[in-house]
């Protein structure tokens, strides 16, 4: 029978146990929900910048426009039809040049006289929008905004109106609409969950189409009443979002149990205001992985417990067997003895070689480093050559603002000589934002071209993607390619972020250059985890790669293009990036057509 006082031992035991696993347990918990909320908080001042940028890029168009002669004069004269397609064919020229969804000018009255869409069914001529707030905002002096489903055309957008004035009195109301659309497609593209919504909390922009027009919180009757007065969402019924258990952590951040349909999900929910525009973001990041980690934390400590108890055991049992160890280790001493004697004879000879071998060695070493160094000198040059070839796309990014400055200030000077010194002010207002987001752009461009170690480190593959495609945005833009993104979340491989983020650079410049001339140009970026490893697979539909080029792809200073569109470093630096973090990167042609490029990278477990 076990002693009372052994008894004793073995409760303490199991209770210290416990203890450790619930603490253990806890420890993970918040951690991991730290971690999560620092990386949703990053992410929300991403989306929030791109929010901002998608909207103040077009500020500066009602502005451009009011002060034109040809606006007042049509408003004075409406009747006059030359003066009429004149205004009609201006604004058409200035939507198309802005890539706007609309610009049209209202009367004192609310009624539409010119739009740039006179010339299609959905023309905006001849309908009376005094009922809008932005028109009402404009009729009153001041700069109208205004978000909401488009009466005519039933497109949502977002209004801007400025007044049109003869001296202080109003003649009229210009208004451009932009459609957030691109901006919200390409948040889906993500894999994020998140929603826009307004001030009484409706969500108008969403990445899951399921949760448009529904609301944070129950709307109050006078708020239905303006919905329905103002006719903004061309609706009058808002389902709430079905948020349960929710505990608030703080004022921007809760834990909830979100239920779609028959399922039913813990999240964390954040939020970020955006009062410049009077919305807030919210993003909703799924808690099943700090749950998972729990376990895991739970799993490994009782591992460590199990294998404290058996150190335990054996220590014990090792402890009588060093009694018998005693007796031999006697013995034992005299052959040590004498080997002690026959590894000092041969250490003698040893010492000599190992001296030589170090030489050889140091030599080597400053072979490799050398090389190191011009290796990523060249990497650096890629870069640098990468941002070159993207200084026509950076260019039209700053041309708009720039446009915009020019005009707002030559407004401004017109402005001083009548003494409007107000007015002019509001000028400069806008330059300065013009400005800063000019630096946006610019800070992007920087962090790229800045030399970066070769140290390797768990890299998030979602934010190198994503860092990549902020770059070429305006390219795919341009070119009209239809871009595909089959990623899952959180794969970590092991890289550095700067040089992974060239070699997708690379890449995805080479497919947008393969499907120029593609009447449907799509690009394909798929993820794929692996035992180990995760493969990248940039995928093309243009011609492919010639047979006899393939095995020469990644030869430096091989390529397919002009001597004007690259130096065939791109590949060739790519490859030996990779190859530095223990990947590899080939080339082959896809039997439907086009290129596949497979990228395979060292998989890693998320950084704790």
């Amino acid at each position: 029978m076990l002693k009372p006082a052994r008894y004793f031992w073995i409760l303490a035991t199991l209770c210290l146990a416990g203890s450790l696993l619930w603490l253990a347990a806890s420890w993970s918990e918040r951690s991991a929900l730290a971690q999560l909320r620092t990386a949703g908080q990053h992410r929300l001042d991403v989306y929030t910048g791109s929010l901002r940028n998608a909207v103040e890029r077009y500020t500066w168009l009602p502005f451009v426009l009011f002060s034109q002669r040809d606006l007042a004069d049509l408003l004075r004269a409406p009747q006059d039809a030359v003066l009429l397609e004149r205004v009609n064919r201006h604004l058409k020229a200035v939507n198309d040049a802005a890539q706007a969804s609309a610009i049209y000018v209202l009367n004192a009255e609310g009624l539409a006289l010119a739009s740039s869409n006179w010339d299609t069914p959905q023309s905006y001529i001849g309908n009376n929008y005094a009922f809008r707030p932005y028109y009402q905002q404009a009729r009153l002096g001041y700069a109208g905004r205004f978000y909401g489903v488009g009466f005519t055309t039933q497109q949502p957008g977002y209004f801007l109106s400025y007044p049109i004035r003869d001296g202080e009195r109003v003649l009229g109301v210009v208004v451009a609409k932009v459609s957030l659309d691109a901006l919200e497609n390409n948040w889906r593209a993500t894999g994020e969950r998140m929603l826009v919504s307004d001030k009484d909390g409706i969500a108008f922009l969403a990445t899951d189409p399921a949760w448009k027009w529904h609301t944070l919180a129950p709307l109050p009757s006078y708020t239905l009443r303006y919905i329905k007065e103002s006719r903004q969402y061309g609706r009058n019924i808002f389902p709430e979002l079905a948020l349960l258990k929710q505990q608030r952590l703080d004022g921007n951040t809760q834990l909830a149990r979100f239920k779609t349909g028959g399922d039913q999900a813990d999240v964390l929910v954040q939020t970020a205001k955006v009062p410049d525009l009077g919305w807030q973001m919210v993003l909703f990041t799924d808690l099943t992985p700090i749950r998972q980690g729990v376990s895991r934390v739970l799993l490994g400590t009782s591992l460590g417990l199990l294998a404290l108890l058996a150190w335990y055991l054996f220590w014990r049992q090792r402890r009588r067997r060093i009694r018998d160890n005693l007796r031999a280790s006697q013995a034992l001493k005299q052959a040590h003895d004498q080997l002690e004697q026959k590894v000092a004879a041969r250490t003698d000879d040893l010492l000599g070689a190992n001296t030589q071998l170090q030489r050889e060695i140091a030599e080597r070493i400053r072979t490799e480093l050398d090389l190191r160094a011009a290796q990523n000198e060249l990497v650096q040059a890629g870069k640098m050559a990468v941002l070159g070839q993207m200084a026509a796309g950076v260019t039209h990014e700053l041309n708009q603002p720039l446009t915009a400055m020019r005009a707002l200030a030559d407004n401004a000077k017109l402005l001083l000589e009548r003494g409007n010194v107000e007015a002019v002010a509001g000028n400069l207002v806008y330059i300065s934002q013009l400005t800063e987001r000019m630096g946006k752009i610019t800070g992007q461009l920087r962090s790229f071209a800045r030399k970066s170690d070769n140290r390797a480190e768990p890299v998030l593959l979602k934010q190198s993607i994503a860092n990549a495609l902020l770059l070429l945005e305006q390219r795919l833009r341009q070119q009209r390619v239809a871009l595909n993104i089959e990623q899952p979340d959180q794969v970590w491989v092991l890289c550095n972020a700067v040089r992974l983020e060239q070699v997708l650079i690379n890449l995805l410049r080479n497919a947008l250059d393969a499907v120029k001339n593609q009447p449907d140009a799509c690009i394909t970026l798929a993820v794929q985890q692996m035992q180990g490893k995760v493969k990248i697979s940039v995928l093309d539909n243009g011609t492919g790669i010639a047979a006899e080029q393939l095995s020469n792809v990644f030869d430096p200073f091989f390529t397919t293009k002009g001597d004007a569109e690259g130096l065939g470093l791109g590949l060739a630096i790519s490859l030996s990036i990779v190859r530095d973090f223990g990947g590899n990167l080939q080339a082959s042609n896809r039997p439907e057509g086009g290129a596949c490029f497979e990228l395979e990278l060292l998989s890693v477990g998320e950084p704790q």
